[in-house]
């Protein structure tokens, strides 16, 4: 049953123009079509005409006769090359940003020209609501919230948005999200790391806790969903668990449907490509490979062929993914012993978007040690030092090292947080 919410958004988007709804209706239509090559091939020949034109980097890019000989960049190269990325046509002052936290330990920016911006939404709500998830519905997003991403009572009532805070995930916080889920009949769905739902299954077992939940389904992103936490929490919650994989430069590239654990690619919004680990050429079936993304909606900044540092092995017919096998991080503690959400990391370092790299590494209870590259002459160790200890403690003993390059691990995925502390020992 759809609530007033989800009338009263249509209506304005109405209004505006009804250019959501356009983007809705454009991407449920492709997704349905068996072929939508030729739809994307022509997409392609537009952006990369519109990007040689207008983006100095891209300014050759229309001499590729073949597009799969077109270099492919990632989040290094597009801060090497950050003004040459963005459109000259455009005024930023026009646009919207969306800035990401940085899961490869290398935060930036992203500007969305209005268009973009536009099929971003439509096809949020879209994959929302196939799992059953209606514009308006209320719904849990369990996050590190700071000053800097914390959403106003009033954008929290409008979205019929429940924020969640994850910093510690202690038994406290536990007991206090299964308290919700079990008491608010109201909540659809819930957003959220795969690594929250790790230590909520967790807790549900260790304190053999079972009840009478409401949700329609639960969401997990940016990480990897093992098939035990997806087993285990649909199990014990009664609702879908829902792989989405998506990134905040970009948008929903894929998502599980209800009646498949495989995961359906966006193809109306990207073409996606699945390369080898050692080179660039086209991955066999069954096979791991980096996920390669040309976003074919943003032309504020474009990204052709863009590298997104996951990998994945692509489903039978080549339309979306058998499995993800995103950036998986191990668990700090703080001083006190308590356990910290992964992402932790990724927004209290977001303010250092200047950084290329940065790696965070816990030797002992009480001893860290944080690694950045391009810190120096830009950030001191005193900043450094200050940001983290209001999240691990005082007596936290934190060395800063200064470096020119932090090495991805042998399977080309770059680890952001390394714990050599055993907290049972």
């Amino acid at each position: 049953m759809k609530n007033i919410r989800y009338y009263v958004y249509w209506f304005l988007d109405l209004i505006k123009g009804g250019k959501v709804k356009k983007n809705f209706d454009e991407i449920q239509q492709l997704l349905q079509n068996d072929d939508i090559k030729q739809w994307q091939d022509k997409k392609i020949q537009q952006l990369l005409t519109f990007a040689s034109e207008h983006c100095s980097f891209y300014k050759n890019y229309d001499q590729y006769s073949d597009f799969s000989q077109i270099p492919i960049i990632d989040k290094s190269v597009v801060k090497t090359n950050y003004e040459d990325l963005f459109a000259k046509c455009y005024d930023k002052k026009t646009l919207h940003v969306m800035s990401t936290s940085g899961s490869t330990g290398t935060p930036f920016a992203i500007y969305q020209n209005p268009e973009k911006r536009n099929r971003v939404l439509a096809e949020l709500i879209y994959f929302n609501s196939i799992i059953g998830q209606n514009i308006g519905d209320k719904f849990i997003f369990y996050r590190v919230w700071t000053d800097k991403n914390r959403k106003s009572k009033l954008e929290q009532i409008k979205q019929n948005l429940m924020p969640i805070d994850i910093l510690r995930l202690d038994e406290a916080n536990l007991q206090y999200i299964i308290d919700v889920l079990l008491k608010d009949k109201k909540i659809k769905s819930t957003l959220a790391y795969a690594s929250t739902y790790d230590m909520i299954l967790h807790y549900l077992n260790d304190k053999q806790i079972r009840g009478n939940f409401h949700l329609k389904a639960m969401v997990s992103s940016s990480e990897v969903l093992t098939d035990e936490t997806r087993d285990g929490l649909e199990s014990m919650i009664g609702c879908k668990v829902i792989n989405r994989y998506s990134n905040q430069e970009c948008g929903v590239i894929a998502q599980s449907n209800l009646a498949s654990n495989s995961m359906q690619i966006n193809s109306a919004s990207y073409y996606v490509e699945v390369l080898r680990t050692g080179s660039d050429e086209p991955v066999t079936k069954g096979e791991v490979g980096r996920i390669v993304v040309t976003d074919l909606f943003n032309y504020a900044m474009p990204l052709i062929r863009y590298d997104t540092g996951d990998l994945g092995i692509l489903s039978e017919d080549g339309k979306g993914f058998e499995t993800i096998s995103g950036r998986r991080v191990d668990l700090i503690y703080d001083t006190s012993g308590r356990p910290l959400t992964p992402h932790t990391w990724s927004v209290y370092m977001w303010k250092y978007d200047r950084l290329k790299q940065y790696q965070f590494i816990q030797n002992e209870k009480n001893d860290y040690l944080l690694k950045v590259n391009g810190a120096d002459g830009i950030y001191t160790e005193e900043d450094f030092k200050a940001t983290l200890k209001g999240v691990l403690g005082e007596d936290a003993n934190i060395t800063v090292e200064y470096v020119d390059e932090i090495p991805v691990l042998a399977s080309g995925k770059f680890k952001k947080t390394i714990c050599n502390y055993d907290p049972k020992v």
